[in-house]
């Protein structure tokens, strides 16, 4: 199976069992104990401290179309929906766009789209104002990662903002060390047995260096970096902001 079949297969399987959970994955949480307003508030949370990075930056000069990607049942596209006059929330699994597609019945400016592919050839160029993608990357390999970034990229209209979440690298304490060294396929037994699961979704870096060089070879420009900790304990993570 390549790797873009695996991660589709993988996320369907989250996106059955507990899509949630998957999404945000609280150790209080599992097992379908997530209250639906408690999940969506979260989501709403994110996208205001969004909205004032936003607001220092002075971009997007438009907030006329917005892409989620890695949109899961649409924590974050709900909340997008009430700034963008229209919003489309992306994602590989077929079982999360079905979750999404029922819990935002509600809100008629926001679409979801199950994508296959390595790319995002639904999208024309240079039409979206804010790119919006966390704690989806990191779970690519990062053939995949820079695929989808140089696509973050193209589909960016003059006056736009991407901001994108990756894992860069693994810091020095025990929990890196594992990651960095024992492959995905060895963790994903342990992974599964942990948290009961079918499937467990896999960890990959890839590094500020190499997207940095996505980023300029696309002439876009970054204007800020801040660390991140979506990744979680052992990874070092890097959020961009490219205009």
């Amino acid at each position: 199976m390549d790797a873009l079949e695996h991660l589709r297969a993988t996320w369907g399987v989250l996106g059955e069992d507990d899509p949630l959970w998957a999404i945000l994955s609280d150790p209080r949480k599992r097992g379908g104990h997530w209250d639906l307003a408690e999940f969506f508030a979260a989501g709403e949370a994110e996208i205001a401290a969004l909205d004032a990075d936003c607001r220092a930056l002075n971009l997007p000069e438009r907030r006329k179309y917005a892409l989620d990607f890695g949109c899961g049942v649409g924590r974050l596209s709900r909340a997008l929906a009430q700034r963008y006059e229209r919003v489309t929330g992306v994602d590989i699994s077929s079982s999360m766009v079905a979750h999404a597609r029922r819990l935002n019945a509600d809100r008629p400016q926001l679409e979801f789209v199950e994508n296959a592919q390595s790319d995002l050839r639904f999208v024309d160029d240079a039409c979206v104002d804010l790119v919006y993608s966390v704690i989806t990357l990191q779970h690519m390999p990062a053939v995949l990662q820079r695929k989808y970034i140089a696509e973050f990229l193209r589909v960016l209209t003059p006056g736009g903002l991407a901001v994108f979440q990756v894992a860069c690298g693994h810091t020095r304490e025990v929990v890196g060390l594992i990651h960095r060294f024992v492959p995905n396929a060895w963790l994903n037994p342990l992974r599964r047995w942990r948290y009961g699961s079918r499937a467990a979704f896999e960890m990959h870096v890839l590094t500020e260096e190499a997207v940095r060089a996505i980023i300029a070879s696309s002439g876009r420009r970054i204007v800020r970096v801040a660390d991140d900790i979506c990744a979680g304990a052992g990874f070092v993570g890097r959020r961009f902001f490219v205009a």
